[in-house]
């Protein structure tokens, strides 16, 4: 009787430590620099949705309040920024419902880095991330030794990792960030990819309509429609883009017409209030082209990381993709673009200062609402390729 129940127990503690490594709901975010501050915020305001975030480089939520400590919030000095005023603004916006509940918060993988040479955004300001986050109880990740510059560190791509790498900002540091990243927010066991060989990126990358995507029909997302009317939106929202050079992907499932560069570059433009660009980019891995569901993660740029400052960099160069085929994982690249017109962002950074709405940092700021959006038609398209299997 007793070696039973001994067996039950081991059993279930098991079963425990399985469930305790599958995330507690199928989205992602990171996100570099201002990137960072909207994923924090991002994840703070949808936690229903969203279960572990990445925050790189970047200021902790609400850090800048109504705007007059935004450049605090970047150069310092770390102890003018009270980690409780955080925190009660964080009880206050739960309590008006304007975020989701904070108990979602405790055990979220959390992944908190900053360069010890960063004079961007000072190490003593991305280091409260770790503070605020603890007080929720999640589980926190932290990398904060590296002899890393305001850049994204990767192990095979881009400049000296002590140094500040424009136009990029993306370093070679001999460490792959995104993997380390991502492997702390899906549990521990995600595939790496080798360093000294190409990971052969078979999935499908797209460029989509970003308001389209914000503004999908409720009955594509929420219906079980038939998958060629799905498919007709698809094709007039999306656009198929070649990882080389042009080169047609050997799997295409709706047969989209395939982007050039010159297309890229003059569909460039600012289309809304809220700062984001015309297009954002998709990547969807060949498994989940083929027909399986998968996961999503949403991955954001910095300032001056969009496409219409340096392409395709930030998308193909950063780690995101390798990781993603390896393991499944749909990542969605949304753009900000610049603006000296109002509202005025003049570097392309998200909003983490208050110039989309004075509501930027609850869900209903014009970008999270325009993410949520994006990542509820990015599932219904995985849907859409499920269906056709």
């Amino acid at each position: 009787m007793q070696k039973n129940c001994a067996s039950a127990v081991i059993f279930l503690l098991l079963v425990s430590l399985v469930i305790a490594k599958i995330p507690r709901t199928d989205v992602t975010v990171s996100g570099f620099s201002s990137g960072g501050a909207m994923a924090t915020q991002l994840h703070f305001a949808l936690s229903n949705d969203i279960s572990g975030c990445g925050v790189l480089a970047g200021p902790p939520y609400y850090c800048a309040g109504n705007g007059m400590t935004m450049v605090i919030c970047l150069n310092g000095p770390a102890s003018f920024i009270s980690v409780s005023a955080m925190q009660t603004a964080l009880n206050s916006n739960a309590l008006y419902r304007s975020i989701d509940s904070l108990s979602n918060i405790r055990n979220d993988p959390v992944y908190a880095f900053s360069g010890k040479y960063d004079s961007v955004v000072l190490p003593g300001i991305a280091t409260l991330n770790e503070q605020l986050y603890t007080r929720f109880g999640a589980n926190v990740k932290t990398n904060f030794n590296m002899l890393a510059h305001h850049g994204f560190p990767t192990d095979n791509f881009g400049g000296n990792c002590n140094e500040l790498s424009k136009p990029n900002f993306i370093n070679n540091c001999n460490f792959n960030l995104a993997y380390d990243m991502l492997n702390h927010l899906y549990g521990g066991n995600l595939l790496k990819p080798d360093r000294n060989s190409q990971t052969s990126l078979t999935g499908n990358m797209f460029l989509f309509d970003q308001v389209g995507f914000m503004n999908t029909p409720l009955s594509l997302i929420t219906s079980q429609n038939p998958s060629s009317i799905k498919s007709q939106w698809i094709e007039k929202n999306m656009i198929l883009y070649s990882l080389r050079n042009g080169e047609q992907p050997t799997l295409n499932l709706f047969n989209l017409t395939i982007a050039n560069a010159l297309e890229i570059q003059t569909t460039t433009t600012r289309s809304s209030l809220s700062g984001f660009d015309k297009q954002g980019f998709v990547y969807f891995p060949s498994a989940c082209i083929r027909g399986q569901k998968c996961s999503i993660h949403v991955a954001l740029h910095g300032c001056q990381m969009g496409k219409s400052y340096i392409g395709d960099v930030f998308v193909t160069k950063a780690g995101y993709l390798e990781v993603a085929e390896l393991n499944n994982i749909i990542v969605i690249f949304p753009q900000i673009l610049a603006s000296t017109a109002f509202p005025i962002n003049a570097m392309g950074c998200w909003d983490f200062w208050g110039y989309s709405s004075i509501y930027y940092a609850t869900r209903n700021g014009p970008q999270i609402s325009g993410i949520k959006k994006m990542i509820d038609t990015v599932r219904m398209i995985n849907t859409a390729f499920v269906g056709v299997h």
